[in-house]
């Protein structure tokens, strides 16, 4: 590895718990690695399955594994159910699980090895998260995540031996092409986190004297409503896995004065837009990366207002496996995004959500974001979440759950939302929660959540236009007041 030969005795990986190895040491260990597996066979290499845990010895297992030929699969055993996990062992079939031990590195083989079906060429076999559908198996290329990890090294500016960390897991795509491919290919300095913790996070960055950090919306949103500054060491941070409001990034850049960096991608295709920090412009995510062709396909022949984004990309993934189905390679039409969004006059690409989260009520197209963002605006409102809820009378109609000061509650919020939304798109049912369950990969299921909180429906509350006169709404509690425990904790 260069890392040995030009900083041997620099620190190279650590993680929260305490472990961590210079550049020498971790190639001595990587090499150990590899020397106890198999030698591959090119033609068909071996696949293992990686522990799902962020920490030293599985970036140690990873590249090992990787040096012996071989090929490595994440499912994140600790995020999704063991009836799912059990369903995409049995489709991609891995030679063996790897694990360290006090022994050495050990591969505890599975009873059915992986069949002929992984692609030419695959070094990386991921799955979805989920949170669309049932979760998918993707299979990259050394090229693609090369290619990948370049973009996120040349976007964000990163240099060799800058302290990055990396707080997600790293069973998820962006958190390996932000954090673990510029950590090989420009040598950055790479820490990891268990997981996202906002009350541990500033000593963390403070400590390690962090000058990058990946991010996704809901945790700035967090860290938003706990800290009013990070530490200096700071320089910069990324945001993407999910549509970031353009309120939020302002929000953001007031409060903090640090650059945030918006990129847009996926599992599947890899980065599709961004910026560097020079070009960037809030509300938008950033420009085609060079190379990659992106499109926006509205239906009805409108010629203006969001529209499906279809991308071609020779970056994209080799192929896409459903539970117990049969793998689909990636072919050379434009692929079909199922995000929302339109260009600028600029030629920057502005998200508009989901075409799938999309509540069709009585005819009526309602994208969640533009309620979320009404409600958020709300002082005393932390975060909220809005999807559709079956509805016997116009098929689907729109829940909101909430997270805020305690003075805020579900019927002070659809009076204030009464002048400015349409009857058809205010919530007519209602939850305010302690805090919003985020994924290992930091982001929110809103198919998850919706179905857990509809188990059990609340009383309804209906529009509220006639509940007040044409004037302005009764203003809503304020977010400092004494009731508001958030406030003391600000800064903390």
């Amino acid at each position: 590895m260069r890392r040995a030969q030009r900083r041997p005795s620099r620190l190279a990986v650590a993680d929260i718990g305490g472990a961590g190895l210079d550049g020498r040491e971790l190639y001595e260990r990587v090499a150990a690695v590899a020397r106890s597996l198999p030698v591959a066979d090119g033609a068909k290499p071996p696949l293992y399955l990686l522990p799902s845990a962020n920490s030293v010895e599985k970036i140690v297992l990873w590249l090992g594994a990787w040096m012996a030929g071989a090929a490595v699969l994440n499912i994140d055993s600790e995020y999704l159910p063991a009836d799912t996990v059990q369903a995409l062992l049995a489709t991609v079939r891995p030679t063996g699980r790897l694990r360290m031990t006090a022994s050495g590195p050990e591969c505890f083989p599975f009873a059915q090895a992986h069949g002929p079906s992984m692609p030419p060429g695959t070094v990386l076999v991921n799955c979805t998260s989920g949170t669309t559908g049932v979760p998918r198996l993707v299979y990259h290329s050394a090229a693609a995540l090369r290619h990948n990890g370049d973009v996120s090294a040349r976007l964000m500016a990163l240099d060799e031996d800058e302290p990055c960390l990396e707080v997600r897991s790293l069973n998820w795509y962006s958190a390996q092409i932000l954090s673990l491919m510029p950590f090989l290919s420009v040598g950055t300095q790479l820490h990891l986190a268990p997981g996202f913790s906002a009350s541990r996070l500033v000593c963390w960055l403070a400590e390690r004297n962090i000058r990058f950090m990946p991010t996704v919306p809901s945790m700035v949103r967090i860290m938003l409503g706990v800290a009013d500054a990070l530490p200096g060491s700071l320089r910069r941070y990324s945001c993407s896995a999910a549509e970031l409001a353009p309120e939020l990034w302002q929000r953001a850049e007031d409060t903090w004065n640090i650059p945030l960096i918006n990129l847009y991608g996926s599992s599947e295709l890899g980065w599709i837009c961004g910026s560097e920090e020079a070009t960037r412009r809030i509300g938008r995510v950033g420009f085609p990366i060079p190379g990659v062709k992106v499109e926006v396909r509205r239906d009805g022949g409108m010629a203006t207002g969001p529209g499906r984004i279809l991308v071609s990309s020779p970056y994209a993934a080799l192929a896409t496996q459903s539970v117990g189905g049969e793998v689909v390679r990636g072919g050379d039409g434009p692929i079909d995004t199922q995000d929302l969004g339109e260009f600028d006059d600029t030629g920057r690409l502005a998200l508009a959500g989901r075409a799938d989260d999309m509540i069709l009520r009585g005819g009526v197209n309602i994208h969640p974001a533009d309620v979320e963002r009404q409600v958020e605006q709300v002082p005393g409102v932390r975060q909220a979440v809005v999807f559709g809820v079956d509805d016997a009378t116009y098929g689907a109609v729109v829940g909101c759950a909430f997270t805020g000061a305690p003075a805020v509650q579900a019927d002070d919020l659809a009076i204030y939302l009464a002048t400015r939304l349409p009857a058809a798109w205010q919530p007519v049912y209602w939850w305010k929660l302690d805090s919003i369950p985020l994924g290992a990969n930091g982001k929110i299921s809103r198919k998850q959540l919706r179905q857990r909180l509809t188990e059990s429906l609340p009383p309804r509350l209906g529009p509220r236009a006639a509940r007040h006169s044409a004037g302005a709404p009764p203003a809503p509690p304020c977010e400092h007041s004494d009731a508001c425990p958030g406030a003391a904790h600000k800064g903390r």
